[in-house]
């Protein structure tokens, strides 16, 4: 074992050093997932710790002009377990929960950026999350998300952006997630009532319009009823309040499950009601291009041992609101998920605007939209 800076702090949670989590699960990873948007530009980079695998990967992509470029980097997670360098792309803390720097050198991509983060509102600490499969538990994770705003530089294509305030978020997760980290059979007779996951449409939205920031989130069965929803609104003054319940109306690319326009209703847990209308603002991005989901070209996920590194591969491809099926093209059309981040201009209550990460996904038959 070996001890790092961070180990001198007394936060400890086991008789371990930080860099060796509780559980030996080949799932077990803490990260960041990130996105920065103004209307016509979709940024999203990332970076995760796998301690069981001794990885550290991460991401960035760039969605614009109806296509998507990517960046995936991996490399050997010690001795430099605190270095939070992968190649090109880096992430410093400069101030826990209120300021983060996201940067990325273009010496192994077609874009760049060096981008500081401020915390916009607070962040929502979400419900642990459980599954299990065949008695095996496959997930246990845990997440916050919050609204920030970014200031910095973008590069695309030789021209230089300024990134002034635009609009963002992003989340931290840690715990065990079944689709990181190599993968792994769980077999049974047959699954027991409580693991069957019957979540069909998926809403997970952070945001900011004058006046407050928010988040909520939500899964629906394939008749459109509820099987959970969370999430809260933080005032201009401070003040906050919990979200009860979401009702949505959306309307769709024909051919695709891609929303392009549509409104959202929060109810707060006084029983107010807060209605927001939305179009989408750009490229969509999906996530098998930064790695999720067999993104990598070995056909893997995050969280894989691919050598000592850095290791660092690129992609470029179409991404549009009426593509269905968007994704690298190392892969089979077949494998493809299609976009699921889309980046949104929002119009709250009395004209308020601004925008959102609206993340979504409809999986299988989810009737009240008519899908088979």
């Amino acid at each position: 074992m070996q001890i790092n800076d961070v180990d001198d702090l007394p936060f400890h949670q086991a008789p371990l050093p930080f860099s060796i989590p509780w559980t030996s699960d080949v799932h077990f990873n803490d990260g960041y997932f990130i996105t920065v948007y103004a209307p016509g530009f979709y940024l999203l980079t990332g970076f995760r710790l796998h301690p069981n695998m001794n990885v550290v990967d991460g991401f960035a992509a760039l969605a614009h002009g109806d296509e998507q470029r990517c960046l995936r980097v991996s490399r050997a997670l010690r001795p430099q377990s605190e270095r939070m360098t992968i190649g090109p792309l880096t992430v410093e803390f400069t101030e826990p929960m209120r300021r983060i720097r996201f940067a990325l050198d273009q010496a192994d991509a077609d874009f760049s950026f060096d981008l500081m983060l401020d915390t916009v509102g607070r962040p929502f600490l979400e419900a642990p999350y459980q599954h299990r499969r065949y008695g095996h538990l496959v997930n246990d994770l845990i997440r916050y998300t919050v609204p920030v705003r970014a200031s910095g530089t973008l590069v695309c294509d030789g021209a230089t952006h300024e990134v002034d305030a635009w609009h963002g978020m992003r989340d931290h997760s840690w715990g065990i997630r079944a689709n990181m980290g190599p993968r792994t059979h769980h077999g049974g007779v047959a699954l027991d009532t409580s693991e069957v996951d019957h979540r069909r449409f998926r809403l997970w939205v952070p945001f900011e319009v004058e006046g407050h920031s928010g988040f909520f989130h939500t899964h629906e069965d394939g008749d459109g009823q509820t099987l959970d929803c969370e999430g809260h609104l933080v005032m201009d003054d401070g003040t906050s309040v919990r979200v009860a319940s979401v009702e949505h109306d959306i309307r769709y690319e024909p051919g695709t499950r891609n929303p392009v326009s549509g409104g959202f209703r929060l109810t707060d847990e006084k029983g107010v009601i807060r209605a927001y209308t939305f179009e989408l603002a750009g490229t969509p991005a999906d996530v098998q291009g930064v790695g999720y989901y067999g993104g990598w070209h070995d056909g893997q996920g995050p969280g894989v041992w691919r050598g000592v590194g850095p290791v660092v591969q690129t992609d470029r491809y179409p991404s549009r609101r009426d593509l269905a099926k968007s994704g690298p093209g190392h892969l089979a059309s077949a494998k493809r998920l299609g976009p699921t981040e889309f980046p949104v201009v929002l119009k709250g209550p009395e004209g308020a605007r601004g925008m959102a990460h609206f993340e979504h996904t409809v999986m299988g038959p989810y009737r009240p939209y008519g899908f088979d």
